[in-house]
């Protein structure tokens, strides 16, 4: 059961990281059901509930993440609600005409658009859509560390 345990976390924990890539897969929500997967394969209690209570820590981190990474971008660099809307609705345009990339363009140009059409010049339009492409890359970046992190703490107790 042991390797059965190692090979479910190891494909969840390689899903992950490609969903960092395709936000289209939910990552570390996959990696957190791989490793409740593996513990229950290996027995929760020689898996210890100590590992399981930080994967389920940083999965909510991850998933709050995911709502504020851009909104933080966004509005530091001067966007109003409309753009941050925008950027919503275009990153998911963006998915499903541009995968796997296309949901970064679709919400640079949702949030610009957005923008443009409450009012705002092209100038301060293209910095909020800005923002909220920093947000977003700070957003990936921490979705890879909550990953490798969970990695770190699940791997030792599977060997």
């Amino acid at each position: 059961m042991t390797i059965l345990a190692i090979v479910i976390f190891i494909v969840t924990f390689l899903v992950a990281l490609a969903g960092i890539i395709l936000p289209i897969l939910p990552g570390v929500p996959i990696v957190a059901a791989g490793t409740l997967v593996a513990a229950w394969l290996v027995g929760f209690q020689e898996f210890g509930i100590t590992p399981l209570v930080i994967v389920g820590v940083l999965t909510a981190l991850s998933i709050a993440l995911d709502y504020v990474a851009g909104a933080i971008g966004a509005q530091k660099y001067g966007a109003s609600r409309s753009g941050i809307w925008g950027s919503i609705v275009g990153s998911l345009v963006g998915l499903f005409f541009f995968p796997p990339f296309g949901f970064l363009i679709g919400a640079l140009a949702g949030a610009v658009v957005a923008e443009m059409l409450i009012g705002r010049k092209l100038e301060e339009a293209a910095k909020a859509g800005f923002g909220v492409l920093v947000g977003t890359f700070g957003g990936i970046v921490a979705k890879i560390f909550i990953i490798i992190a969970i990695g770190i703490v699940v791997f030792p107790r599977l060997f």
